[in-house]
């Protein structure tokens, strides 16, 4: 995917004028709260996904407007593509491909890109909510077509709980709730699949490039953690737990309440590591999310980090940077003196209240890459 322009409207503090983009690494660089971040996060949206700041769509608006537009085109595999998103408040996202309406997940698959943000230590150390949109980010990119099954347990889910919050109008035995008890197994059993698959497909990658660091990052290990291993435990769960259900209002039991547990030697990684491996670990999950996703869909997906130097040593960037992966497009933002990096970046970009000016840098470099 090689990103050639991005257009924004009412998104945050950036100016509506387009920014243009060339190939190969580009530093995005400017002082704190001009725009760097806002311009990841308006590609972000664009390609599909959530704010990585976790923001609302009202939160995105400037000035707290009630809407925001954004558009971009780049060139995959030869074919020039032009997507838009369009965000209204009551009305919601609505993209459009060449100016066809398309829906998010469409989105997502036609705009494949990894984001990096210091936000994303959550994955190892925030709540379970943050390590299943992780996985889930994984199973959409990863295959595309598992969008529906995904979306169809977020529906089942809701009816249950819907029905489960009628409380005392409700037997444990009913007709209805046994109807969409089954249902909540169907689709969670899909679910669970394909989070178990992509899980497997990242791990052989992240595994490729913590073994080659040697310890303590070769000793990190990521597993799947359900409850209930397969169907029939689902069912019985449910049906166990369904006067307590009934009580609390919502469902107990099922992939929303499932985690990534992350371990090393035997102990809690989060516990057991310094924020400075934190860091660094959320930095490999990410390069192997993007080998996983070139991979498995034989493409080249943006690869954009926010603050890719903040807290680390020089050998630790030096390290990184000699391996970014071979994407098309690659966007890194600091606030450091771009003369610093020079030897691995073909382009910078300096945004200053939300407007972005760019020059060339003329420069040949080589990079390693992962394997």
């Amino acid at each position: 995917m090689l990103l050639s322009e991005l257009s924004a409207q009412s998104f945050r503090n950036l100016s509506p004028a387009p920014v243009f983009f060339g190939s190969g690494v580009t530093l995005i660089v400017g002082e704190n709260a001009q725009g760097k971040t806002n311009l990841l996060e308006a590609l972000a949206v664009l390609c599909g996904q959530r704010s990585f700041r976790r923001a609302k769509p009202a939160e995105m608006a400037c000035g707290g407007g009630a809407q925001f537009s954004l558009s971009g085109t780049w060139s995959a595999g030869g074919a020039r593509e032009e997507l838009s998103v369009d965000w209204q408040a009551g009305v919601g996202r609505r993209f459009t491909r060449a100016e066809k309406p398309i829906s998010f997940r469409e989105a997502s698959a036609l705009a494949p890109a990894v984001f990096l943000a210091p936000e994303d230590r959550e994955i190892l150390a925030g709540s379970p909510v943050s390590r299943r949109r992780f996985l889930d980010r994984l199973v959409l990119g990863l295959y595309p077509a598992a969008a529906e099954d995904l979306l169809r347990y977020e529906k089942v889910l809701a009816s249950r709980n819907a029905l489960l919050a009628r409380g005392r109008e409700i037997d444990a035995a009913s007709q209805e709730l046994e109807t969409w008890t089954e249902e909540l197994v169907r689709a969670g059993t899909s679910v669970r699949r394909h989070r178990q698959r992509a899980l497997e497909e990242w791990l052989q990658h992240f595994e490729t490039l913590t073994s080659d660091l040697g310890s303590p990052y070769a000793e990190i290990r990521a597993a799947y953690a359900a409850k209930e291993q397969d169907a029939e435990q689902l069912r019985q769960a449910l049906e166990r737990l369904a006067r307590v259900e009934l009580a609390r209002g919502h469902t107990l039991a099922g992939p929303h309440r499932d985690d990534l547990v992350w371990t090393r030697r035997g102990r809690a990684l989060a516990s057991d590591a310094s924020a400075g491996e934190l860091h660094r670990t959320v930095m490999l999950a990410r390069l192997a999310e993007w080998h996983a996703l070139a991979q498995a869909r034989d493409v080249k997906p943006l690869f954009a980090v926010d603050e890719f130097d903040a807290g680390l040593s020089s050998h630790w960037v030096d390290g990184f940077l000699a391996a970014l992966p071979p994407a098309e497009t690659v966007l890194l933002t600091t606030v450091s003196d771009p003369a610093r990096w020079t030897r691995f970046t073909d382009n910078v970009l300096e945004v200053r209240a939300g407007s972005v000016t760019g020059r060339p840098l003329a420069v040949a470099h080589s990079r390693k890459t992962m394997p």
